[in-house]
């Protein structure tokens, strides 16, 4: 028996094909946090010392088509034990990463998605416990104090973009209901017991 119906995961396949593209990378930012710099603005969660801890502002970056952001945050090196990061991509704040203890042996880090327009874009970040020189620290231990001594924090910064959730494109949307007419006819002929393929009329 000749068919020409596509098997389902090869139908499966060619609908959903577009999500299942790798993430195209922008690049990848090293950057320093500190005390002397102010935080991005809109920034939230600050301690006592106000609005510190930025990175220098905004750092440009090129979107080579309207998609979806992946920010990944991290720390740079293995000397920045309690740091917590606040990002931001064009002005908008995009949350913190996981809260660590000061001077544990955990490390912060995020992942943030973001839909984005093509072309110039920035992101920006703040390192939220430079606010709390001198203060309890925000995320523990219990009775610590954020030393004024506390180092800036290096934040590795990675950058890539996918395009938006797929959406079956039209001619794939022909196929997909091609195929299930196909199949509604075969098991209708099967059930009436007439041959799968016929030349002429069908009675």
């Amino acid at each position: 028996m000749n068919s020409h119906l596509l098997p389902g995961a090869a139908l499966l396949g060619l609908v959903s094909g577009v999500a299942n593209a790798a993430p195209t990378p922008i690049g990848t930012f090293n950057e320093l946090a500190s005390a002397s710099n102010p935080a991005p603005a809109g920034s939230t969660g600050l301690g006592p010392g106000g609005a510190v801890g930025g990175i220098g502002g905004p750092i440009d970056f090129t979107a080579p088509f309207a998609g979806t952001l992946i920010m990944t945050v991290k720390p740079t090196g293995t000397f920045a034990a309690g740091d917590v990061y606040q990002a931001f991509v064009d002005g908008h704040s995009l949350g913190f990463t996981t809260p660590v203890p000061l001077f544990g042996t955990q490390f912060t880090s995020g992942t943030f998605t973001t839909p984005i327009p093509q072309g110039l874009n920035n992101f920006d970040i703040n390192d939220q416990v430079f606010s709390y020189l001198g203060f309890q620290a925000p995320y523990g231990p219990a009775n610590t104090t954020v030393p004024a001594s506390f180092s800036p924090g290096g934040v590795t910064i990675t950058l890539a973009e996918e395009l938006p959730s797929a959406v079956p494109e039209p001619s794939s949307l022909a196929v997909f209901g091609a195929w299930f007419v196909g199949l509604a006819m075969f098991w209708r002929r099967r059930k009436l017991g007439r041959p799968i393929l016929q030349v002429g009329p069908v009675k």
